[in-house]
């Protein structure tokens, strides 16, 4: 098996303003380590792929910083995606230019910017998943056992195993983020997991599938070259045309060749500043990055980019520092981080804040 890891880069990591810019997302900060989140995402594949079989897609005025964070990748593996189409038509194109890789051929779709630790465990997971996707032509992914009733996550429900004793499971059905009542019935039910947003297949079933539920992204792979070029019109009309689509909705929720196996590591996407409430505590409960002086402060988050961040008696709040910008915000509403940001573009005397 030779496993090729397609890397999801694209995003923007809006909720974590004033961190996280337009030229400097969420997948480019150091927020689990001295280094950018996409790095700690491909050093955990050592022993697993070669940075020579990786690709990354990322968007088009993000290709150059992602090359600096990923210097090992071949640099025309980093694919600058003209527009955001969401992750169906970047797993298609994945899967097109991989087709003729040779009958040994996984791919193995990852987000840049998750928490999953420890990394040896995930690096025998994901090998495991891409045997089975190998020997029983399935399409998998994988499911973590939630550790809390988490509004802010698909989910997805559990079937019988493949086989007795089995890691891997059928998929009865992939939910949508519940509200708090339904995600605290799949929590005490048992029956459902996070969906982590990995999926592990060949290149040839992935096509397959894509052909029979979302024919409008198969037929628009056929006027792409076979192999990864610079053809960058050719780019361009595919992702002017693609529907905007998760891979979730256009292929997973419909197919019969999903399995899901049960992660036997810990997993968050870190979606927001709370997320980092989990890494690293003192016994007071606060986290803190940078320069820090917290007295008489419990369960805060405190972010230091530059210079130094003082409180005194906060509670669970969430204080970052930028050298031109600050956030303070209890860390129950950081979800709304986001409201911030669309007001600074509604703004046009903002724009050095984006």
């Amino acid at each position: 098996m030779r496993l090729h890891p397609v890397i999801l880069a694209g995003g923007r990591g809006e909720r974590f303003w004033p961190l996280s810019r337009r030229g400097r997302p969420k997948q480019l900060l150091p927020l689990l380590s001295d280094r950018p989140m996409l790095a700690d995402t491909l050093a955990r594949l050592h022993g697993a792929a070669r940075p020579a079989d990786t690709f990354i897609l990322t968007a088009r005025d993000l290709a150059g910083a992602v090359r600096l964070a990923a210097p090992d990748v071949p640099h025309h593996h980093i694919v600058g995606e003209p527009v955001g189409k969401n992750t169906a038509p970047a797993v298609a194109l994945a899967a097109w230019w991989l087709k003729d890789s040779g009958d040994d051929a996984v791919i193995a779709v990852l987000p840049s910017d998750h928490r999953v630790e420890p990394a040896s465990r995930f690096r025998d997971e994901l090998l495991a998943a891409g045997k089975a996707a190998l020997t029983r032509g399935a399409i998998v992914t994988f499911g973590v056992p939630p550790t809390r009733p988490e509004t802010g996550y698909g989910y997805i429900e559990v079937g019988e195993a493949v086989e007795r004793g089995s890691p891997f499971h059928a998929v009865r059905a992939f939910r949508e983020k519940p509200d708090a009542a339904t995600a605290a019935g799949y929590v005490a039910g048992g029956r459902h997991l996070w969906n982590a947003g990995m999926f592990v297949f060949t290149p040839r079933v992935m096509l397959e599938e894509i052909r029979a539920h979302a024919p409008e992204i198969s037929r628009l792979l056929t006027s792409l070259p076979d192999r990864l070029t610079e053809d960058e019109r050719a780019l361009e009309r595919y992702y002017r045309d693609a529907p905007s689509v998760s891979i979730d909705v256009a292929v997973m929720e419909k197919s019969r060749k999903a399995l899901v196996a049960r992660a036997g590591f810990a997993w968050d996407d870190l979606g927001s500043w709370a997320a980092l409430q989990d890494s690293g505590k003192d016994p007071a409960g606060n986290v803190t990055r940078g320069r820090t002086l917290l007295v008489d402060s419990t369960g805060t988050v405190a972010f230091a980019e530059e210079g130094m961040i003082a409180a005194l008696g906060a509670r669970d709040l969430v204080i970052v520092h930028t050298s031109d910008a600050t956030l303070v915000c209890p860390r129950d509403r950081v979800q709304e981080v986001r409201e911030l940001v669309a007001r600074l573009k509604a703004d046009p005397e903002s724009d050095e804040f984006l």
